[in-house]
């Protein structure tokens, strides 16, 4: 049995079985941005358009643009609230 190794910033690589239990999510999308476009998005977001509107200017599909808002707001990138989410302290 194999296993799947994911890139993640922690100390610990999570290690998942390949068996036929496991469901892969996202795997139909694309998920790398061409240079300067999750700029573009950031910037468009913090100028209040809307998922739709930079979903259609980049051309790329909605959940696209929403997960790279996710990864822009965990990077500190934007500035407009994606999701108010308390910190735990």
């Amino acid at each position: 049995m194999g296993a799947v190794k994911f890139k993640t910033s922690g100390k610990h690589v999570p290690l998942i079985p390949l068996n036929g239990d496991n469901e892969f999510i996202f795997e139909d999308l694309e998920l790398v941005f061409l240079p300067g476009q999750l700029d573009r998005i950031a910037l468009a977001w913090n100028n209040w358009q809307t998922i739709e509107q930079i979903s259609e200017r980049e051309g790329r599909r909605e959940i696209e643009i929403l997960l790279a808002l996710i990864h822009l707001a965990d990077k500190e990138k934007i500035e407009r609230p994606l999701a108010f989410i308390p910190k735990r302290i």
